[in-house]
């Protein structure tokens, strides 16, 4: 036979060794394949079982993204008051606001298979230093867990408002949010002026869910702590 007939038979019949390799990789390729798919079904199946359902004291849209991110929550939005200003001035006031949202909220809400309640207030922060003025806006964030009855209260990052906006904003008489205000002068959200301050790098929801994390990491902990408080409790030295 010429060169070129032997050559077209070792193709059309390749040896026994030829094929052993390649039917090896095969073999390993289908098997990391069953693996990968295996291991897909159990985080899917891992991922749902971890879905809660949470009841959210507010129907913001922001506030409801950052719920769900935050916990991995079926979020239950109900309207909620909070009965302070509608722009709350001072951590006091806007943990009031919180507290206000949760108790109402929980009073109207669907509570069947509810496992945590969270209520959100943002407030104004007045920062003095050097004679200077400051002002902050940051969030409350409250975490009540029903089933150990344990509560968990965390602010976001504070933002930094303009002293300028702030004091427009009471001299035209202080209505509506700074958010609202600020909204108005530039055309961006009223609910989401973070993203505006800070050129989108960081919206609201995005800090909300960030405090909502750090809220949530410490319930373990303080249901821990309260039901050992009587470890740190100060002793009653009265009948002495």
């Amino acid at each position: 036979q010429s060169d070129s007939q032997n050559i077209a038979c070792s193709f059309a019949h390749p040896c026994k060794e030829m094929r052993r390799p390649v039917l090896g990789l095969v073999l390993v390729g289908a098997s990391c394949a069953a693996a990968v798919y295996a291991w897909y079904r159990r985080s899917r199946k891992h991922h749902r079982a971890a879905t809660r359902r949470v009841l959210l004291c507010s129907e913001a849209q922001a506030k409801i993204h950052a719920t769900a991110r935050a916990l991995d929550a079926d979020v239950v939005p109900v309207a909620a008051e909070s009965l302070v200003r509608e722009q709350p001035l001072g951590l006091d006031e806007t943990l009031a606001g919180a507290m206000n949202r949760l108790r109402t909220a929980s009073a109207v809400g669907d509570m069947e298979g509810v496992e945590l309640t969270v209520a959100i207030e943002n407030g104004l922060i007045q920062l003095h230093q050097a004679g200077e003025e400051r002002w902050l806006d940051l969030a409350v964030v409250v975490i009540r867990d029903l089933i150990s009855g344990a509560e968990a209260v965390a602010t976001s990052a504070g933002l930094q408002i303009p002293t300028h906006v702030v004091a427009d904003w009471s001299e035209a008489g202080a209505e509506g949010t700074v958010g609202a205000f600020v909204a108005s002068n530039t055309g961006c959200d009223k609910q989401d002026p973070h993203n505006y301050l800070t050129s989108g790098a960081f919206p609201r929801d995005l800090l909300l869910e960030n405090a909502l994390r750090l809220a949530h990491a410490s319930l373990k902990p303080r249901a821990a702590l309260r039901s050992s408080e009587l470890l740190f409790a100060t002793p009653d030295n009265s009948g002495d």
